[in-house]
C-alpha cells in the first residue's frame, strides 16, 4: 500500500480471534536467585534492577531516570521515556513495593544509576546477561539451588505483590502504564481464590463486580 502496489490491505480482513495467543505461566522469580545476581552486578545495575523490583517500571524507563525526573517531597517518579510514548508519573511507594531508601541515597542530578564511567547504561540487558551467565556457572560448579530469570519478571513480581497485598487493579493497571485493564489482568492467575475474591471487589458500584 505504501508503494502504490495495492489499494487495500488484504490482512486487514483476516479473522485474528482464530489464533489463540499462547502465554507461559506467570512465576516470580526466586527472591534468593534475585539476591545472588544484584550482589554480583556492578552497584548501577544492581540499583536498577532493585528499582525494578521495587516500582514494577520497565528497564528502559530506569536506565534513562535522572534526579530531574525524580519528585522526593510528593515521593513520585516523571517517567518520560514509556513504551508507548505516553509520559506518566508513577509512587515509589506502593502496595508492590518501597523505593524509598533507594531513592533517597541517588543522586539529585545527572543520570541516577549510571555505569561505571558514570554514562546511562546503553544496553542493560546485555550487561544484565552477562551477569546472570556468570552467577549461574558459579551456581552450578558449587551446587546451589538457582533458578534464571528475565529483567521483566521482576515487574511481574511487583505486580502480583500489589494485587496479593490488596492493591486495586485498575491503579496499579495506570502505574504500570497498560493501554488496557485487561492487559493487568493477566497477573490475576497467580491470586488464591480468597485473593482473587478480595481484588475482584475493590472499586465495585452498588455491590456490582466491575474488573
Amino acid at each position: 500500500m505504501a508503494r502504490g502496489w495495492i489499494t487495500s490491505n488484504p490482512a486487514l480482513s483476516f479473522d485474528r480471534t482464530i489464533i489463540r495467543e499462547r502465554r507461559d505461566p506467570i512465576t516470580p522469580p526466586c527472591p534468593d536467585s534475585v539476591a545472588r545476581v544484584k550482589a554480583a552486578c556492578p552497584p548501577g545495575m544492581a540499583a536498577i534492577l532493585d528499582l525494578l523490583e521495587q516500582t514494577g517500571m520497565r528497564e528502559n524507563e530506569a536506565v534513562s531516570l535522572t534526579g530531574d525526573n525524580v519528585d522526593h517531597e510528593r515521593q513520585q517518579i516523571r517517567l518520560l521515556r514509556t513504551k508507548t510514548s505516553r509520559p506518566r508519573t508513577i509512587a515509589w511507594v506502593t502496595p508492590g513495593g518501597d523505593a524509598t531508601a533507594l531513592l533517597e541515597q541517588a543522586p539529585r542530578t545527572g543520570c541516577l544509576f549510571p555505569n561505571r564511567h558514570g554514562k546511562p547504561y546503553r544496553n542493560a540487558a546485555s550487561n544484565y546477561g552477562q551477569v546472570m551467565r556468570r552467577v549461574m556457572a558459579r551456581c552450578e560448579a558449587e551446587s546451589i539451588f538457582f533458578t534464571r530469570f528475565r529483567i521483566h519478571d521482576l515487574r511481574h513480581a511487583f505486580a502480583i505483590r500489589w494485587l496479593k497485598a490488596g492493591g486495586d487493579i485498575y491503579r496499579l493497571s495506570r502505574h504500570l502504564g497498560h493501554t488496557s485493564v485487561k492487559t493487568t489482568e493477566i497477573y490475576l492467575s497467580a491470586l488464591t481464590a480468597d485473593e482473587l475474591d478480595r481484588v475482584m471487589h475493590v472499586g465495585t458500584k452498588d455491590g456490582t463486580v466491575t474488573t
